[in-house]
């Protein structure tokens, strides 16, 4: 009886310790002076899960070389991060260093870089270690990993944490582009989905509702009918286009034979297959809701 009663207990902690272990990294963001939103939390930087494994986090961000940074794990202060160890640790492009969390080392040491230059960085919390290669694009300093629309003109309306994704252009990583759902109702553009309304908005120009200002009077686009859209928003040149999608039949044969499906969860999560239930797919520019019901 004792025995029975000790073996439950026991498992009982280990699938506590599981799911702990698992709920604890379903998020990366990156804060701090190498940043464009410093060690604000409501501007930090969102990590994307790799397709290939949801332990793997990848971002391509400009990254300032007189400032460190670090990783968080929720939207809060004191609660798990990923740090550099005992002392701050210069990373040296494409060399593996370690990804020390505040559960082993209490150290609040940083990562820095020797050049001021966008990074895709990679984060592997499985193997406990961080990469960086400087990106194939330097050309205009890239902030975002990916934009999100919320408002009541989105199907998730104001849940900032429902916002509907669009993802950087495979072409140019300052174009944002999305085919979306949107309803009657008017919206603004989010940098991230985790926090909350302190955050800097992409919001529409007051004179000009084609431009964009970033940050400033809480002015929003409206959508006047509900419907299926194509959304372009433009973060170096401040511009953005929101028109009704219309298909072209063979062009889009075109896209689907020559592009490559991406899967994300709702909270964009990247999936290595369509998993039951709502996820987005994106195939080329293209960028939609779909239902799996298998």
């Amino acid at each position: 009886m004792k025995k029975n009663f000790l073996r439950k207990m026991f498992c009982s902690l280990v699938l506590a310790a599981t799911v702990l272990t698992a709920n604890a990294a379903d998020r990366l963001l990156i804060v701090g002076e190498a940043l464009w939103g410093g060690w604000s939390i409501d501007n930090s930087i969102v990590m994307l899960n790799s397709t290939e494994n949801p332990d793997v986090f990848k971002a391509t961000v400009n990254l300032n070389a007189n400032g460190g940074f670090k990783f968080l794990t929720t939207t809060g202060w004191g609660n798990l991060e990923y740090r550099a160890g005992d002392n701050d640790v210069t990373l040296t492009e494409g060399v593996a260093s370690p990804l020390v969390s505040t559960e082993e080392n209490s150290n609040d040491k940083q990562f820095k870089v020797s050049e001021t230059a966008n990074y895709d960085i990679v984060c592997d919390l499985d193997a406990k270690t961080i990469i960086v290669n400087k990106a194939a694009y330097q050309d205009d300093e890239i902030k975002h990993t990916a934009l999100w629309l919320v408002g009541s003109a989105t199907t998730g309306g104001w849940a900032l944490g429902n916002g509907t994704m669009i993802l950087p252009s495979d072409d140019n990583p300052m174009v944002f582009r999305g085919t979306v759902d949107l309803l009657a109702g008017e919206m603004k553009i989010a940098v991230n989905k985790y926090t909350d309304f302190g955050q800097t908005f992409y919001l529409r120009d007051a004179a000009d509702k084609t431009k964009m200002v970033f940050g400033g009077d809480d002015n929003k686009w409206n959508i006047a009918k509900a419907g299926q859209y194509d959304v372009e928003a433009d973060v170096k040149n401040l511009t953005i286009s929101i028109k009704e999608h219309t298909s072209t039949g063979i062009n889009n044969m075109e896209t689907t034979a020559t592009a490559t499906a991406e899967y994300f969860t709702l909270s964009g999560v990247r999936l290595s297959a369509p998993a039951k239930g709502i996820c987005v797919k994106r195939l080329g520019n293209r960028v939609v809701k779909t239902i799996n019901r298998k």
